[in-house]
Protein backbone atom coordinates (compact mmCIF):
# COMPACT_ATOMS: atom_id res chain seq x y z
CA UNK A 1 0.00 0.00 0.00
CA UNK A 2 1.03 3.42 -0.98
CA UNK A 3 2.15 6.31 1.23
CA UNK A 4 -0.61 7.66 -0.65
CA UNK A 5 -3.18 5.68 0.35
CA UNK A 6 -2.15 5.22 3.88
CA UNK A 7 -2.43 8.89 3.98
CA UNK A 8 -6.07 8.59 2.51
CA UNK A 9 -7.00 5.92 5.62
CA UNK A 10 -5.54 8.28 8.29
CA UNK A 11 -7.53 11.40 7.03
CA UNK A 12 -10.55 9.33 6.30
CA UNK A 13 -10.11 7.96 9.94
CA UNK A 14 -9.73 11.43 11.17
CA UNK A 15 -12.14 12.97 9.48
CA UNK A 16 -14.66 10.33 11.26
CA UNK A 17 -13.59 10.46 14.50
CA UNK A 18 -14.00 14.34 14.09
CA UNK A 19 -17.52 13.84 13.34
CA UNK A 20 -18.28 13.09 17.17
CA UNK A 21 -19.93 9.74 16.00
CA UNK A 22 -17.37 7.20 17.84
CA UNK A 23 -18.41 9.03 21.05
CA UNK A 24 -22.14 8.08 21.56
CA UNK A 25 -22.63 5.19 23.58
CA UNK A 26 -24.85 3.42 21.28
CA UNK A 27 -22.46 3.47 18.52
CA UNK A 28 -19.79 1.73 21.34
CA UNK A 29 -22.09 -0.51 22.06
CA UNK A 30 -23.41 -1.59 18.49
CA UNK A 31 -19.40 -2.31 17.89
CA UNK A 32 -18.59 -4.33 20.70
CA UNK A 33 -21.56 -6.76 20.17
CA UNK A 34 -20.28 -6.86 16.52
CA UNK A 35 -17.33 -8.29 17.37
CA UNK A 36 -18.84 -10.83 19.82
CA UNK A 37 -21.00 -11.81 16.85
CA UNK A 38 -18.06 -12.22 14.85
CA UNK A 39 -15.80 -14.21 16.71
CA UNK A 40 -19.44 -16.44 17.79
CA UNK A 41 -20.36 -16.73 14.31
CA UNK A 42 -16.70 -17.56 12.95
CA UNK A 43 -15.54 -20.14 15.74
CA UNK A 44 -15.16 -22.64 13.76
CA UNK A 45 -13.51 -20.74 10.71
CA UNK A 46 -11.10 -19.00 13.24
CA UNK A 47 -9.90 -22.02 14.74
CA UNK A 48 -9.78 -23.72 11.30
CA UNK A 49 -7.33 -20.68 10.21
CA UNK A 50 -5.24 -20.86 13.49
CA UNK A 51 -4.86 -24.15 12.84
CA UNK A 52 -3.56 -23.74 9.67
CA UNK A 53 -0.68 -21.12 11.10
CA UNK A 54 0.40 -22.47 13.87
CA UNK A 55 -0.60 -26.28 14.66
CA UNK A 56 -2.67 -25.85 17.94
CA UNK A 57 -4.90 -28.14 19.37
CA UNK A 58 -8.66 -26.87 19.63
CA UNK A 59 -8.47 -26.43 23.33
CA UNK A 60 -5.59 -24.06 22.92
CA UNK A 61 -7.19 -22.08 19.99
CA UNK A 62 -10.77 -22.38 22.12
CA UNK A 63 -9.30 -20.75 25.33
CA UNK A 64 -6.66 -18.32 24.16
CA UNK A 65 -8.50 -17.00 21.17
CA UNK A 66 -11.97 -17.35 21.85
CA UNK A 67 -12.65 -17.40 25.00
CA UNK A 68 -10.37 -14.50 25.77
CA UNK A 69 -11.25 -11.82 23.22
CA UNK A 70 -15.31 -13.18 24.21
CA UNK A 71 -14.88 -12.70 28.13
CA UNK A 72 -12.87 -8.80 27.45
CA UNK A 73 -15.65 -8.10 25.02
CA UNK A 74 -18.59 -8.92 27.43
CA UNK A 75 -16.69 -6.96 30.17
CA UNK A 76 -16.34 -4.13 28.39
CA UNK A 77 -20.15 -3.81 27.43
CA UNK A 78 -21.03 -4.97 30.65
CA UNK A 79 -19.06 -1.53 32.42
CA UNK A 80 -18.98 0.75 29.56
CA UNK A 81 -21.31 3.39 31.45
CA UNK A 82 -19.65 3.10 34.44
CA UNK A 83 -16.40 3.56 32.46
CA UNK A 84 -17.41 6.64 31.07
CA UNK A 85 -19.34 7.95 33.22
CA UNK A 86 -17.91 11.23 34.30
CA UNK A 87 -16.44 11.27 37.82
CA UNK A 88 -16.97 14.57 40.25
CA UNK A 89 -14.09 15.07 42.68
CA UNK A 90 -12.93 16.93 45.53
CA UNK A 91 -12.86 20.78 45.00
CA UNK A 92 -10.40 22.90 47.44
CA UNK A 93 -11.89 25.77 48.96
CA UNK A 94 -9.78 28.44 46.70
CA UNK A 95 -12.58 26.86 43.89
CA UNK A 96 -15.78 26.94 45.50
CA UNK A 97 -18.35 27.11 44.38
CA UNK A 98 -16.93 25.52 41.09
CA UNK A 99 -17.40 21.97 40.99
CA UNK A 100 -14.46 19.74 39.87
CA UNK A 101 -14.84 16.59 37.39
CA UNK A 102 -12.64 13.82 35.28
CA UNK A 103 -13.98 13.20 31.96
CA UNK A 104 -13.18 10.38 30.00
CA UNK A 105 -12.21 11.33 26.58
CA UNK A 106 -10.91 8.80 23.77
CA UNK A 107 -8.05 10.02 22.18
CA UNK A 108 -8.39 9.89 18.95
CA UNK A 109 -7.39 7.76 16.03
CA UNK A 110 -5.08 5.40 17.13
CA UNK A 111 -2.84 2.04 15.37
CA UNK A 112 -2.88 -1.15 16.66
CA UNK A 113 0.15 -3.82 15.65
CA UNK A 114 -0.30 -7.34 16.77
CA UNK A 115 1.65 -10.15 16.71
CA UNK A 116 1.72 -13.75 15.06
CA UNK A 117 1.94 -15.98 17.97
CA UNK A 118 -1.55 -15.39 19.81
CA UNK A 119 -3.45 -14.02 16.44
CA UNK A 120 -6.85 -13.68 17.19
CA UNK A 121 -6.34 -12.22 20.95
CA UNK A 122 -3.77 -10.08 20.54
CA UNK A 123 -5.90 -8.20 17.66
CA UNK A 124 -9.03 -7.97 19.55
CA UNK A 125 -8.53 -7.57 22.92
CA UNK A 126 -6.93 -3.87 22.38
CA UNK A 127 -9.25 -3.04 19.57
CA UNK A 128 -12.07 -4.23 22.04
CA UNK A 129 -10.79 -1.14 24.79
CA UNK A 130 -10.18 0.92 21.45
CA UNK A 131 -14.16 0.79 20.81
CA UNK A 132 -15.25 1.13 24.56
CA UNK A 133 -13.06 4.54 24.99
CA UNK A 134 -14.77 5.90 21.55
CA UNK A 135 -11.36 5.53 19.00
CA UNK A 136 -11.34 5.15 15.23
CA UNK A 137 -8.73 2.56 14.61
CA UNK A 138 -6.27 1.03 12.19
CA UNK A 139 -5.54 -2.70 13.14
CA UNK A 140 -2.51 -4.17 11.71
CA UNK A 141 -2.13 -7.86 12.27
CA UNK A 142 0.84 -10.23 11.56
CA UNK A 143 1.51 -11.85 8.40
CA UNK A 144 3.44 -14.25 9.24
CA UNK A 145 -0.10 -15.68 10.62
CA UNK A 146 -1.39 -15.30 7.12
CA UNK A 147 -4.75 -17.46 6.94
CA UNK A 148 -5.45 -16.12 10.80
CA UNK A 149 -4.88 -12.50 9.12
CA UNK A 150 -6.78 -12.76 6.19
CA UNK A 151 -9.73 -13.82 8.13
CA UNK A 152 -9.48 -11.51 10.21
CA UNK A 153 -9.43 -9.02 7.42
CA UNK A 154 -12.67 -10.26 5.85
CA UNK A 155 -14.69 -10.40 9.21
CA UNK A 156 -13.48 -7.28 10.67
CA UNK A 157 -14.54 -5.19 7.32
CA UNK A 158 -17.97 -7.09 7.26
CA UNK A 159 -18.86 -6.83 11.23
CA UNK A 160 -17.17 -3.26 11.99
CA UNK A 161 -18.08 0.10 10.92
CA UNK A 162 -16.11 0.49 7.68
CA UNK A 163 -15.89 4.76 8.32
CA UNK A 164 -13.97 4.51 11.54
CA UNK A 165 -11.69 0.98 11.01
CA UNK A 166 -9.15 -0.24 8.90
CA UNK A 167 -7.12 -3.18 8.81
CA UNK A 168 -4.11 -4.48 6.91
CA UNK A 169 -2.50 -8.10 6.66
CA UNK A 170 -0.22 -8.30 4.07
CA UNK A 171 2.25 -5.55 4.98
CA UNK A 172 5.42 -6.42 6.40
CA UNK A 173 8.27 -4.26 7.83
CA UNK A 174 8.31 -1.51 5.50
CA UNK A 175 4.83 -1.17 5.99
CA UNK A 176 4.96 -0.60 9.40
CA UNK A 177 7.70 1.87 8.97
CA UNK A 178 5.55 3.50 6.56
CA UNK A 179 2.55 3.26 9.06
CA UNK A 180 4.75 5.02 11.87
CA UNK A 181 5.38 8.21 9.51
CA UNK A 182 2.00 9.53 10.16
CA UNK A 183 0.68 11.07 12.80
CA UNK A 184 -1.68 8.26 15.68
CA UNK A 185 -3.23 9.37 19.02
CA UNK A 186 -1.88 6.33 20.37
CA UNK A 187 0.37 3.41 19.07
CA UNK A 188 -0.05 -0.12 20.44
CA UNK A 189 2.33 -2.38 19.39
CA UNK A 190 2.64 -6.02 20.96
CA UNK A 191 6.17 -7.67 19.47
CA UNK A 192 9.71 -7.84 20.25
CA UNK A 193 12.33 -5.59 22.11
CA UNK A 194 13.78 -4.57 18.92
CA UNK A 195 11.12 -3.54 16.89
CA UNK A 196 9.09 -2.30 19.94
CA UNK A 197 12.36 0.57 20.22
CA UNK A 198 11.76 1.59 16.74
CA UNK A 199 8.04 2.35 17.18
CA UNK A 200 9.17 4.25 20.26
CA UNK A 201 11.36 6.48 18.29
CA UNK A 202 9.16 6.83 15.72
CA UNK A 203 5.90 8.16 17.94
CA UNK A 204 8.31 10.26 19.57
CA UNK A 205 8.71 12.65 16.34
CA UNK A 206 4.64 13.45 17.17
CA UNK A 207 5.18 12.95 20.54
CA UNK A 208 2.34 10.24 20.37
CA UNK A 209 1.90 8.44 23.42
CA UNK A 210 2.54 4.41 23.43
CA UNK A 211 1.69 1.32 24.80
CA UNK A 212 4.69 -1.39 24.05
CA UNK A 213 3.74 -5.06 24.88
CA UNK A 214 7.18 -6.75 24.39
CA UNK A 215 8.70 -9.95 25.97
CA UNK A 216 12.27 -10.97 27.08
CA UNK A 217 14.04 -13.96 28.93
CA UNK A 218 11.25 -15.03 31.58
CA UNK A 219 13.18 -16.52 34.65
CA UNK A 220 11.80 -19.47 36.57
CA UNK A 221 13.22 -19.96 39.62
CA UNK A 222 12.89 -23.68 41.46
CA UNK A 223 13.64 -24.33 44.75
CA UNK A 224 14.76 -27.46 46.66
CA UNK A 225 11.42 -26.73 48.89
CA UNK A 226 9.02 -27.84 46.50
CA UNK A 227 6.68 -30.71 45.02
CA UNK A 228 9.36 -31.64 42.14
CA UNK A 229 6.76 -33.66 40.16
CA UNK A 230 4.47 -31.01 40.36
CA UNK A 231 6.43 -28.22 39.42
CA UNK A 232 7.53 -29.96 36.27
CA UNK A 233 4.27 -30.89 35.17
CA UNK A 234 3.45 -26.90 35.40
CA UNK A 235 6.48 -25.98 33.74
CA UNK A 236 7.09 -27.83 31.05
CA UNK A 237 2.80 -27.29 30.06
CA UNK A 238 3.71 -23.73 30.28
CA UNK A 239 6.90 -24.23 28.04
CA UNK A 240 4.97 -26.48 25.80
CA UNK A 241 1.78 -24.44 25.10
CA UNK A 242 1.28 -22.52 21.61
CA UNK A 243 5.07 -24.82 21.08
CA UNK A 244 6.52 -22.02 23.61
CA UNK A 245 5.87 -18.99 21.41
CA UNK A 246 4.65 -17.01 24.21
CA UNK A 247 5.62 -13.67 24.95
CA UNK A 248 5.42 -14.72 29.38
CA UNK A 249 6.21 -18.37 28.33
CA UNK A 250 9.12 -19.85 30.58
CA UNK A 251 13.12 -19.05 28.88
CA UNK A 252 15.35 -20.41 31.18
CA UNK A 253 15.14 -22.39 34.45
CA UNK A 254 17.00 -21.57 37.42
CA UNK A 255 17.44 -24.76 39.88
CA UNK A 256 18.84 -25.28 42.42
CA UNK A 257 21.27 -28.25 42.21
CA UNK A 258 20.24 -30.46 44.67
CA UNK A 259 17.17 -31.11 42.42
CA UNK A 260 18.05 -30.44 38.84
CA UNK A 261 18.23 -34.09 38.04
CA UNK A 262 15.22 -35.12 39.99
CA UNK A 263 13.71 -32.47 38.25
CA UNK A 264 15.00 -33.56 34.33
CA UNK A 265 13.32 -36.96 35.22
CA UNK A 266 10.31 -35.87 36.06
CA UNK A 267 10.41 -33.91 32.74
CA UNK A 268 10.53 -37.10 30.89
CA UNK A 269 7.65 -38.54 32.67
CA UNK A 270 5.76 -35.64 32.19
CA UNK A 271 6.45 -35.29 28.04
CA UNK A 272 5.40 -39.11 28.10
CA UNK A 273 2.08 -38.01 29.76
CA UNK A 274 1.33 -35.34 27.55
CA UNK A 275 2.28 -36.29 24.44
CA UNK A 276 2.78 -40.16 24.49
CA UNK A 277 5.83 -42.03 23.07
CA UNK A 278 5.35 -40.09 19.71
CA UNK A 279 5.51 -36.44 20.89
CA UNK A 280 5.54 -35.23 16.75
CA UNK A 281 2.33 -37.39 16.25
CA UNK A 282 0.49 -35.51 18.82
CA UNK A 283 -2.61 -33.67 17.46
CA UNK A 284 -1.80 -31.45 21.27
CA UNK A 285 1.58 -30.32 20.07
CA UNK A 286 1.64 -27.24 17.82
CA UNK A 287 3.96 -25.90 15.39
CA UNK A 288 6.69 -23.53 15.33
CA UNK A 289 5.31 -20.51 12.83
CA UNK A 290 7.69 -20.71 10.24
CA UNK A 291 10.46 -22.69 9.05
CA UNK A 292 12.92 -19.89 9.35
CA UNK A 293 11.82 -19.85 12.91
CA UNK A 294 12.71 -23.35 13.13
CA UNK A 295 15.64 -23.56 11.95
CA UNK A 296 16.64 -20.45 14.01
CA UNK A 297 15.24 -22.65 17.13
CA UNK A 298 17.11 -25.90 15.99
CA UNK A 299 20.67 -23.93 15.98
CA UNK A 300 20.58 -23.26 19.54
CA UNK A 301 21.09 -26.73 20.75
CA UNK A 302 24.74 -26.51 20.33
CA UNK A 303 25.12 -24.01 22.51
CA UNK A 304 24.76 -26.58 25.57
CA UNK A 305 24.37 -29.93 26.17
CA UNK A 306 20.75 -31.78 25.05
CA UNK A 307 19.00 -33.72 27.49
CA UNK A 308 15.85 -33.86 26.72
CA UNK A 309 14.56 -33.52 22.97
CA UNK A 310 16.90 -31.99 20.16
CA UNK A 311 14.34 -33.70 17.08
CA UNK A 312 13.66 -30.86 14.08
CA UNK A 313 11.48 -31.30 11.14
CA UNK A 314 11.83 -28.21 8.93
CA UNK A 315 9.69 -29.47 6.45
CA UNK A 316 6.31 -29.23 9.11
CA UNK A 317 8.11 -26.75 11.25
CA UNK A 318 8.39 -29.41 14.26
CA UNK A 319 10.66 -28.30 16.80
CA UNK A 320 10.47 -31.23 19.86
CA UNK A 321 10.16 -29.99 23.86
CA UNK A 322 14.28 -29.56 24.44
CA UNK A 323 15.94 -29.32 27.76
CA UNK A 324 19.34 -28.14 27.30
CA UNK A 325 21.92 -27.92 30.62
CA UNK A 326 25.23 -26.14 31.09
CA UNK A 327 24.38 -23.76 28.28
CA UNK A 328 26.57 -21.19 27.20
CA UNK A 329 25.96 -17.59 29.07
CA UNK A 330 27.19 -15.36 26.28
CA UNK A 331 25.23 -17.42 23.50
CA UNK A 332 21.54 -16.64 21.88
CA UNK A 333 20.26 -19.41 23.83
CA UNK A 334 20.89 -17.34 26.95
CA UNK A 335 21.37 -13.78 25.32
CA UNK A 336 18.36 -13.43 22.78
CA UNK A 337 14.40 -15.11 23.73
CA UNK A 338 13.68 -18.02 22.67
CA UNK A 339 10.14 -18.09 21.76
CA UNK A 340 9.95 -21.82 21.37
CA UNK A 341 9.59 -25.13 23.15
CA UNK A 342 13.53 -24.84 24.31
CA UNK A 343 14.47 -24.83 27.93
CA UNK A 344 18.08 -23.98 29.18
CA UNK A 345 18.31 -25.12 32.85
CA UNK A 346 21.25 -23.27 34.95
CA UNK A 347 21.85 -24.13 38.95
CA UNK A 348 22.68 -22.19 41.69
CA UNK A 349 23.61 -23.31 45.83
CA UNK A 350 22.04 -20.35 47.19
CA UNK A 351 19.24 -18.07 46.53
CA UNK A 352 21.76 -14.93 46.16
CA UNK A 353 22.77 -16.47 43.22
CA UNK A 354 19.99 -17.07 41.30
CA UNK A 355 18.72 -13.26 42.33
CA UNK A 356 22.02 -11.83 41.06
CA UNK A 357 21.55 -14.02 37.99
CA UNK A 358 18.08 -12.10 37.26
CA UNK A 359 19.16 -8.92 38.57
CA UNK A 360 22.07 -8.28 35.90
CA UNK A 361 19.44 -9.16 32.88
CA UNK A 362 16.96 -6.65 31.46
CA UNK A 363 13.63 -6.91 33.65
CA UNK A 364 11.39 -9.85 32.35
CA UNK A 365 7.90 -9.80 31.39
CA UNK A 366 6.72 -12.79 33.99
CA UNK A 367 8.98 -13.89 36.62
CA UNK A 368 8.30 -17.41 38.06
CA UNK A 369 9.03 -18.73 41.43
CA UNK A 370 8.58 -22.58 42.43
CA UNK A 371 9.10 -22.76 46.38
CA UNK A 372 7.07 -23.40 49.74
CA UNK A 373 9.74 -21.49 51.48
CA UNK A 374 7.78 -17.93 52.78
CA UNK A 375 11.58 -16.09 53.37
CA UNK A 376 12.44 -17.20 49.90
CA UNK A 377 9.33 -16.14 48.02
CA UNK A 378 9.45 -12.86 49.88
CA UNK A 379 13.10 -12.69 49.08
CA UNK A 380 12.47 -13.13 45.48
CA UNK A 381 9.89 -10.58 45.23
CA UNK A 382 11.75 -8.06 46.83
CA UNK A 383 14.40 -8.26 44.96
CA UNK A 384 13.82 -8.58 41.63
CA UNK A 385 11.59 -6.56 38.83
CA UNK A 386 9.35 -7.76 36.36
CA UNK A 387 6.26 -7.06 35.18
CA UNK A 388 4.74 -9.59 36.56
CA UNK A 389 5.17 -12.24 38.53
CA UNK A 390 3.59 -16.18 39.59
CA UNK A 391 4.48 -18.56 42.51
CA UNK A 392 4.11 -21.78 42.22
CA UNK A 393 2.17 -21.82 38.62
CA UNK A 394 2.69 -20.85 35.12
CA UNK A 395 1.10 -18.38 32.43
CA UNK A 396 -2.65 -18.51 34.12
CA UNK A 397 -2.15 -14.65 34.99
CA UNK A 398 -2.61 -13.86 31.47
CA UNK A 399 -6.47 -14.77 32.04
CA UNK A 400 -6.73 -12.07 34.79
CA UNK A 401 -9.08 -9.10 33.45
CA UNK A 402 -8.53 -7.83 36.79
CA UNK A 403 -4.58 -7.80 36.52
CA UNK A 404 -2.92 -5.32 34.48
CA UNK A 405 -0.60 -7.07 32.09
CA UNK A 406 2.48 -5.39 30.57
CA UNK A 407 6.35 -5.23 31.48
CA UNK A 408 8.88 -2.56 32.89
CA UNK A 409 12.02 -1.83 31.44
CA UNK A 410 12.86 -3.80 28.35
CA UNK A 411 9.71 -5.75 28.61
CA UNK A 412 7.72 -3.10 27.59
CA UNK A 413 5.54 0.03 28.85
CA UNK A 414 2.11 0.22 29.98
CA UNK A 415 -0.70 -2.33 30.79
CA UNK A 416 -3.75 -3.69 29.57
CA UNK A 417 -6.63 -5.98 30.17
CA UNK A 418 -10.22 -4.90 31.56
CA UNK A 419 -10.87 -1.78 32.41
CA UNK A 420 -6.92 -0.82 31.96
CA UNK A 421 -7.67 -1.34 28.03
CA UNK A 422 -10.21 1.13 28.48
CA UNK A 423 -7.51 3.65 30.08
CA UNK A 424 -5.06 3.22 27.93
CA UNK A 425 -7.04 4.44 25.21
CA UNK A 426 -8.73 7.20 27.02
CA UNK A 427 -7.43 10.79 28.18
CA UNK A 428 -8.60 11.95 31.57
CA UNK A 429 -9.71 15.27 30.78
CA UNK A 430 -9.97 17.82 34.11
CA UNK A 431 -13.02 19.89 34.39
CA UNK A 432 -13.63 22.55 36.88
CA UNK A 433 -16.91 24.14 36.40
CA UNK A 434 -17.26 27.30 37.74
CA UNK A 435 -20.08 30.39 38.48
CA UNK A 436 -21.42 33.54 36.54
CA UNK A 437 -22.79 34.94 39.51
CA UNK A 438 -20.77 38.02 40.26
CA UNK A 439 -21.63 37.99 44.32
CA UNK A 440 -19.33 34.81 44.78
CA UNK A 441 -16.52 36.65 42.75
CA UNK A 442 -13.97 37.61 45.45
CA UNK A 443 -12.11 41.24 44.54
CA UNK A 444 -8.69 40.00 46.31
CA UNK A 445 -7.65 37.68 43.79
CA UNK A 446 -7.58 41.22 41.31
CA UNK A 447 -5.25 43.46 40.88
CA UNK A 448 -3.89 45.98 42.57
CA UNK A 449 -2.59 43.09 44.71
CA UNK A 450 -2.31 44.07 48.38
CA UNK A 451 -0.69 42.63 51.73
CA UNK A 452 -3.89 41.88 53.21
CA UNK A 453 -5.01 40.23 49.91
CA UNK A 454 -1.90 38.04 49.83
CA UNK A 455 -2.44 37.30 53.43
CA UNK A 456 -5.73 36.38 52.95
CA UNK A 457 -5.17 34.54 49.69
CA UNK A 458 -2.51 32.72 51.84
CA UNK A 459 -4.78 31.26 54.51
CA UNK A 460 -7.59 30.77 52.20
CA UNK A 461 -5.55 28.11 49.77
CA UNK A 462 -3.24 27.07 52.73
CA UNK A 463 -6.14 26.03 54.49
CA UNK A 464 -7.85 24.34 51.09
CA UNK A 465 -6.73 21.23 50.72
Amino acid sequence: MSNQSLAAINSRLRTAFLSQKTRKLDWRYSQLKAIKKLITENKEELTAAIKKDLGKHEFEIHQSEIVMPQTECEEAMSHLESWTKTEKVYSPIPLKPASSHIMKDPLGVVLIISPWNYPVNLALVPLIGAIAAGNCALLKVSRHSYNVGELLYKLCTKYLDPECFAFDFEGGAQYITDLLEFKWDHIFFTGSVNVGRIVYQAAAKFLTPVTLELGGKNPCIVDKDTDISFAAKRIMWGKCWNAGQTCIGLDYLIVHKSVVEKLIDEFRVVLKEFFGDDIKASPCFARVISKQHTERLSKLFTNGKVVIGGDVDLDTRYISPTVIVDPDMDSPLMQDEIFGPVLPIVTFDHIDEALALIQARPHPLTLYLFSRDQNIQDKVLVGTQSGSVMLNDVLLHFTNPALPFGGVGDSGMGAYHGKLTFDVFSHKRALVQSTTKKFLDLPLRYPPYTPFADKVAGTIIGSGW
